[in-house]
């Protein structure tokens, strides 16, 4: 079956537009009325289903990005620190993944010590 969503979109739409018959413009008001409870889609934001390493990144580029509100701005910063506080560890990750990644930080001569320091004692701790 179709997307719910793109159904009423595309009746919605219908509606809007001024080259459309009236009576095409009937028929979309009562499949939107009938079939799909006035038009209302919830959304989902439920970020379980969803890989938390995109999620943060969408998050960090909302606190960045110039035409976003100061609202918007700080919920994004509010789900951020969330999900930090549920865990920084590196569950979920491939741990040899992880080693790599680490020691390529050691070596990368543009990081900086503290860094690096970080990283070394990261790859004690495994």
């Amino acid at each position: 079956m179709s997307n719910p969503g793109n159904i009423i979109g595309g009746h919605k739409a219908n509606l809007s537009n001024p080259n459309t018959s009236e009576e095409s413009k009937q028929h979309s008001m009562e499949v939107i009325e009938n079939e799909y409870g006035g038009g209302n889609v919830g959304q989902s934001s439920d970020d379980s289903s969803k890989n938390p390493n995109n999620v943060a990144g969408g998050l960090k580029a909302t606190l960045k990005n110039s035409n976003v509100s100061e609202e918007a701005k700080d919920s994004a910063e509010e789900r951020l620190n969330d999900m930090s506080s549920e865990g920084s560890d590196d569950s979920g990750k491939n741990p040899n993944n992880v080693a790599r990644g680490l020691k390529a930080t050691l070596k990368n001569s543009n990081v900086s010590q503290e860094a690096k320091d970080n990283a070394e004692q990261r790859l004690n701790d495994m």
